[in-house]
C-alpha cells in the first residue's frame, strides 16, 4: 500500500462533474460521451459522477468528506450551470471550492451551460470565466479540448489470452488475461489503457474487479466470480479504442449439494450443530449453537459447556484457550480439555449498559475493554474479573505487546500503558476497526488508514485505506484482512504492502483465518460460508464452517454435524 494522501500524491479524477440532481440526465449524458474518449496516454478518463457505483462516492462513505477531497484531486471540475444549479447549497459550494482551485490562467473550472436561463443567476466571482454552452453546433468537442480527451484511435486488438471453458457459481476464476495489439502501421496500444469486462447475460452477475489498467499490453484480471449459474455465458472485453472481444460460450454451474468425502468410513464427525471454532491447537473445537458454547476435545468428545447472554460481539485466541464476549458483557473462556470460566463484566460506574470493545490474550490470560473504559483480566485460574486499568476515553480496540497493553479509546488516540498506566500516545482517527501484534510492531486498521507503530523505535507509519467503507476486519497472524461493504478484500502484511487481492459478495466478513491468512473463512449475508485460498474462492458451503489457525484442518458443517477434513479435499474443479 502506498500514501495517496495530499495533491502531491497526484490526481483520482480526470473530469469531476459538478451538477444539481434535476440536471442528472444531462451529467449522465456529459458522462457517456466523455467516456467514449481517452486520455493524452490513450487510457480511458477517470470522470467523477457522485451517483455511479463505479465512479462516484463508494458506498458507505462520508460523501461530504468524500467531496472535500475529490474536488482537489480532479485535473479539470465541470460545472453544468442551469438554474437549479445556482439554488442548490451543495453546487454552490462545489462551484466556490472549484473556483478557488483554478489558477490564475484558469483551465481547471470548465462552466458548461446547459439552459440559457442560468446566464442571469451566475455569481459575480465566476462571471469572468468563459463557460461553453451546449448550444453549439460541437459543444463536445470543446469540453473534449478543455479537458484534455482525445478522439480514441480505431483498429485495436483485443484478445483473450486465457481461455474460459466453465466456472462455478461462486467460486473465484482462474485468472483472466486480456492482450491488446495495434495493426501494424498504427501507433502501439497504450500500456496504461484500460480493460473493461462484462457478462452476457448480465443475469450470470459477474463480480470481481471489472476494470483494470493493461502493463505491457495485457489486462489481468484476477478475483472474477459469477453470483449465479447460468448454461451459457460469454465474457466480453472492451477498452478505448477497439472493438469488442467475446470468449466461447461456456457454462456457469451450481456448486456441489452433496459433497463427495461425508460418506468416509475413516471421517472424523462430530454430533454438533452451529458455528465452529478451532483451538489454538488446530484440533479441539469449540461450537456455539445459538447461546450456548460447547468444548469438543482432540479426541472429539463434548467436554464442557457455557451459555451466553447475547449475541457473540467479539472472539479471541490465546496461546491454549480460546474466549467469546456476547453484547451484555458477558465472557466465556474455554480451555480444549473442556473447562470453561464465564463472567459478567461488572459496568462502569453503576451503568447498565456494559458493551465489550475488544479482547486481547497475554498467554492465556484474556483482556477485556469495554465501551466504558475499563479493562478487566479473566483467567480459567480466577473466579471474578480483576481489573487492570481504566481508559477514560473508552476501548476500542486492544492489544497485548508483552510488556504492557495498547489501548486503542473511543477518541481515536493509541495509548500504551505499563503496570497500570499510561505512557506514549498517539493520535490516530476516531473509527478503530482492529488492533493486532505481529512480532515488533503493533498493526491498527482504521476508518481511513491503516497504521504501523514500531513497538521498539515508538515510529507511527501510516498509509491511505486500501479498500473503502470497511465492513470486515480480521487479522490472520503474518497477514490481515480487510473487506468493504462492496466485497472487494485485500489482505497486507507487517510491512503494510498488499499482499493479496480478492473479490467476494457485498456484505461478506472474514470470520476465520489460517496459515498465517492466506487461507480466509468467509461469511455471507444469507449465512453461507466461503473458503478464499490465497485470494480465490474455491470453495462455498451453504453451512458454517472454519480452518484451523496452521491451515491443515477445516470443519464443515451439514446443518446436522460437523465434518473434519483438510482444505485441499474441499477443492472444486472450476
Amino acid at each position: 500500500m502506498t500514501d495517496t494522501t495530499g495533491a502531491a500524491s497526484g490526481t483520482d479524477w480526470d473530469v469531476f462533474i459538478s451538477y444539481a440532481r434535476e440536471d442528472y440526465i444531462q451529467a449522465k449524458d456529459l458522462y457517456d460521451a466523455l467516456s467514449g474518449f481517452v486520455t493524452a496516454d490513450g487510457a480511458a478518463p477517470r470522470i467523477y459522477l457522485d451517483v455511479s457505483r463505479t465512479s462516484g462516492t463508494p458506498l458507505g462513505a462520508d460523501w461530504q468528506t468524500f467531496l472535500e477531497e475529490a474536488l482537489p484531486r480532479s485535473r479539470h471540475i465541470v460545472a453544468l450551470y442551469s438554474p437549479t444549479y445556482f439554488d442548490k447549497d451543495v453546487c454552490q459550494w462545489e462551484l466556490h471550492e472549484a473556483y478557488k482551485l483554478n489558477p490564475p490562467e484558469g483551465g481547471r473550472l470548465i462552466p458548461l451551460l446547459i439552459h440559457p436561463g442560468a446566464v442571469a443567476k451566475v455569481p459575480y466571482i465566476v462571471h469572468r470565466i468563459n463557460w461553453i454552452s451546449t448550444t453549439r453546433p460541437r459543444w463536445i468537442d470543446e469540453v473534449c479540448k478543455a479537458v484534455g480527451l482525445h478522439p480514441a484511435e480505431t483498429g485495436a486488438v483485443l484478445r483473450f489470452d486465457t481461455p474460459v471453458t466453465g466456472a462455478v457459481a461462486g467460486h473465484t476464476l482462474p485468472s483472466v488475461k486480456v492482450t491488446g495489439s495495434a495493426p501494424d502501421g498504427m501507433s502501439p496500444w497504450p500500456s496504461g489503457a484500460t480493460v473493461t469486462l462484462t457478462a452476457q447475460p448480465d443475469t450470470a452477475e459477474l463480480t470481481g474487479t471489472l476494470s483494470t489498467p493493461a502493463a505491457g499490453g495485457t489486462a489481468v484480471f484476477g478475483d472474477l466470480a459469477f453470483r449465479t449459474p447460468a448454461p451459457e455465458v460469454r465474457l466480453v472485453a472492451t477498452a478505448p479504442g477497439c472493438e469488442p472481444v467475446l470468449t466461447p460460450p461456456f457454462e456457469v454451474r451450481a456448486p456441489e449439494e452433496q459433497p463427495p468425502w461425508d460418506d468416509e468410513p475413516d471421517r472424523p464427525v462430530l454430533a454438533a450443530r452451529g458455528h465452529p471454532v478451532f483451538f489454538p491447537d488446530g484440533r479441539a473445537l469449540a461450537v456455539r449453537d445459538g447461546r450456548t458454547l460447547t468444548v469438543h476435545t482432540a479426541e472429539h468428545e463434548a467436554a464442557g459447556t457455557a451459555e451466553l447472554r447475547e449475541r457473540p460481539r467479539l472472539w479471541a485466541r490465546g496461546e491454549s484457550c480460546v474466549a467469546v464476549a456476547d453484547w451484555s458483557g458477558r465472557v466465556v473462556l474455554a480451555a480444549p480439555d473442556g473447562r470453561t470460566r464465564v463472567v459478567d463484566l461488572p459496568a462502569s460506574h453503576g451503568g447498565r449498559l456494559n458493551v465489550p470493545g475488544a479482547l486481547a490474550f497475554a498467554g492465556d490470560v484474556l483482556y477485556a475493554g469495554t465501551w466504558g473504559g475499563k479493562v478487566w483480566s479473566v483467567s480459567l485460574d480466577t473466579d471474578d474479573p480483576e481489573p487492570v486499568l481504566e481508559h477514560r476515553a473508552g476501548v476500542q480496540v486492544l492489544a497485548a505487546d508483552g510488556s504492557g497493553l495498547l489501548v486503542g479509546g473511543l477518541d481515536g488516540t493509541l495509548a500504551h500503558y505499563t503496570d497500570g498506566r499510561a505512557g506514549a500516545e498517539h493520535l490516530l482517527e476516531p473509527v478503530l476497526l482492529a488492533l493486532t501484534r505481529v512480532r515488533n510492531f503493533a498493526l491498527v486498521v482504521g476508518e481511513r488508514h491503516v497504521y504501523r507503530l514500531d513497538l521498539t523505535s515508538g515510529r507511527l507509519l501510516k498509509v491511505t485505506q486500501p479498500v473503502r467503507a470497511v465492513t470486515g476486519t480480521l487479522p490472520g497472524g503474518e497477514l490481515t484482512a480487510i473487506v468493504d461493504a462492496s466485497g472487494q478484500g485485500v489482505c497486507f502484511d507487517a510491512e503494510l504492502a498488499v499482499r493479496v487481492g480478492f473479490g467476494t459478495v457485498p456484505g461478506a466478513r472474514p470470520v476465520g483465518s489460517g496459515a498465517g491468512g492466506r487461507l480466509l473463512v468467509m461469511e455471507y449475508p444469507d449465512g453461507s460460508h466461503a473458503l478464499v485460498r490465497d485470494g480465490r474462492t474455491t470453495y462455498v458451503a451453504g453451512h458454517p464452517m472454519t480452518v484451523s489457525p496452521d491451515g491443515s484442518r477445516a470443519a464443515v458443517s451439514d446443518g446436522e454435524r460437523l465434518l473434519i477434513l483438510s482444505p485441499e479435499e474441499l477443492e472444486e474443479p472450476s
